[in-house]
């Protein structure tokens, strides 16, 4: 039974995604499209990756109504000569759910998609239902003026990196920085690829973009939140309860013996993690749609019981009683 049930994967033909273009601001933006709904989850890659960092989150995407992106300047994506902001990205990401009919998302961001996903909560919260950061460093507003001037010499001198003739050194280190040495050599070889292949006013732009991004000073209390991190020791301040005091509704896991791309080095367990994260917000969504706690819906469904049970015999109609 278990040689029959092999021969069947082995040949089961896989889900096709649908591969489609939206225009934004004359350019054209490379998503994918799996099932049908208006409801999805959206997957957004981090600084100058792609959507195929995803892949191995195939056995997630392909069973739900889900879009992965290639944001501006990256992948399939066109790459004019703009400047490669939060906000566009954002503005991407609800280009693509227009285009795809979706009303709202469970955004899924990697690296600078958890920025992204942030952007896009700001300009479209009816949009969000929910919220999945993975190894993504989110900076504390500046606790004073010598710190907030820090920050900006920080952000200034990784601009002129990236803008150097020699960015690519300096990307390389960047690079090896993300990785652990459990990380696999094949991974670790295609990550490399794919990001040094990434045109370099893209690399510098995106990164002044993400350095921009404005300070999370506001809390979202009515969004659900999974936070997946990579264990690090020497982190300078408590990150899970700066986040919790954002976001009330988080959930926070820590992952040890991963790099940064945690869903790629232990996909089995990222992919365990989001799949119940995905099915505990939907149950919740399920309880909350409108009708089952305003007074209204209450008082239209204790109508409707009543009607039935009249109709069944067992309550009296009004014209026999008395």
């Amino acid at each position: 039974m278990r040689t029959l049930l092999s021969v069947l994967l082995l040949f089961a033909s896989p889900v096709l995604a649908s591969d489609r273009f939206v225009k934004l601001d004359g350019s054209k933006v490379h998503y994918q499209s799996y099932g049908k709904g208006k409801q999805a989850v959206v997957f957004i890659h981090g600084w100058t990756c792609d959507l195929t960092f995803w892949r191995l989150q195939s056995p997630v995407y392909e069973k739900r109504r889900s879009l992965l992106i290639d944001l501006p300047g990256h992948g399939k994506s066109d790459k004019p000569d703009v400047s490669y902001t939060q906000d566009l990205f954002a503005r991407a990401v609800e280009a693509v759910m227009r285009d795809a009919k979706v009303e709202k998302a469970i955004l899924v961001g990697h690296s600078m998609g958890t920025p992204v996903a942030l952007q896009f909560l700001r300009a479209y919260p009816n949009k969000v239902a929910g919220l999945v950061m993975v190894d993504a460093f989110i900076p504390r507003p500046p606790k004073d003026d010598a710190e907030k001037q820090k920050q900006a010499d920080g952000a200034a001198a990784m601009s002129k990196i990236y803008r150097a003739p020699d960015y690519r050194t300096a990307t390389n280190k960047m690079i090896d920085s993300m990785f652990t040495p459990q990380t696999p050599v094949a991974i670790k070889d295609e990550i490399r690829s794919k990001m040094l292949a990434t045109p370099q006013k893209v690399v510098a732009s995106a990164m002044e973009g993400m350095m921009a991004l404005k300070p999370l000073t506001e809390t979202w209390p009515q969004v659900p939140t999974l936070a997946i991190v990579t264990k690090r020791p020497n982190r300078t301040f408590n990150y899970e309860e700066f986040l919790r005091g954002v976001f009330p509704k988080l959930r926070y896991v820590e992952y040890e013996g991963a790099g940064h791309f945690l869903m790629m080095e232990q996909p089995d367990k990222f992919n365990a993690a989001l799949s119940e994260f995905l099915e505990s917000s939907r149950r919740v969504q399920h309880h909350q749609r409108p009708g089952r706690t305003d007074p209204a819906g209450l008082a239209a469904m204790g109508q409707y019981r009543v009607h039935r049970q009249r109709r069944l015999g067992q309550l009296p109609r009004p014209d026999r009683q008395g």
